[in-house]
């Protein structure tokens, strides 16, 4: 689990900083925007890093062998969702924004944050089920009541059209993940023991039993946005029932993007 000898993306640091809007409510929602201009080397790399959530490189030559398929096809053909097929662009769109979140919370924040969902897709044109992001903190080896449980809802407007309110159908599933959170970690921990990775199996394991070990739990709820989709009025609109981590991202020409990185990443 984690950063797969990674200690930085370097395309982050294209993901600027705007001014938080208040709700209606005076709730916070950070604000972030992707920049333009991110350089040739830093998107390559984030690529890469992009490929591997679907597919570890270290497996790819063997997935391929007998396929007849090259790298690029196989990846393209079997593993990423379609860019115009069916429910591919919106699932794309999906594993776009969580994927960025995920690497947001991890890299920027210091959370550890599972990847396994993608790795296990049977259908690569529908997203998976489940909290789409699960994020944890470990303060030692051992058990702290001030570890984290963190949760995240995302969703995705990254085409054009009217604008909706993402942010506000993300804080409404958010809801759902109180429920939802006993089977994704226990979905987790299988995908651990199968692999034999015990390591991680066990630090699932820390957040299976809160009332014996107690920990902090969050949650949280992203709208990532194209440009022409974002709407600050919107956004104002939003309500919340308990205390939630709001974000929005935005990006012009997003779709372009989606399917810039996709393409770049089949390119191993």
């Amino acid at each position: 689990m984690g950063k797969e000898g990674v200690v930085f993306m370097k395309y982050l640091k294209y993901l600027i900083k705007q001014d938080d809007i208040l709700t209606d409510d005076g709730e916070i929602v950070e604000v972030y925007e992707l920049s333009d201009s991110i350089d040739p080397t830093s998107f390559d790399e984030w690529a890469n890093h992009f490929r591997n959530q679907y597919c570890p490189d270290g497996m790819i030559d063997m997935l391929v062998s007998g396929t007849g398929l090259t790298k690029e096809e196989y990846l393209l053909q079997t593993i990423f969702p379609d860019e115009s097929k069916d429910f591919g662009p919106a699932t794309r769109s999906g594993d776009f924004a969580e994927l960025l979140v995920s690497d947001y919370l991890e890299f920027i924040l210091g959370y550890i944050v599972p990847r396994e969902r993608y790795k296990k897709k049977y259908n690569k044109n529908n997203s998976t089920q489940g909290t789409d992001i699960i994020a944890l903190k470990m303060l030692s080896e051992k058990h702290s009541s001030n570890d984290e449980f963190l949760s995240f809802e995302v969703k995705a407007q990254a085409s054009g059209g009217a604008p909706k309110n993402r942010l506000q159908d993300a804080v409404n599933d958010s809801y759902k993940d109180a429920i939802r959170k006993g089977e994704s970690l226990n979905a987790l921990k299988h995908i651990y023991l199968e692999k034999q990775d015990f390591n991680n199996a066990k630090m699932i394991e820390r957040f299976q039993n809160k009332p014996d070990r107690p920990y902090v739990e969050k949650q949280g709820a992203a709208a990532i946005h194209t440009t022409d989709t974002f709407s600050e009025s919107l956004i104002k609109k939003v309500k919340i029932k308990d205390k939630i981590w709001m974000i929005v991202i935005k990006k012009n020409n997003l779709m372009n993007l989606i399917h810039e990185l996709y393409r770049r990443a089949a390119q191993c």
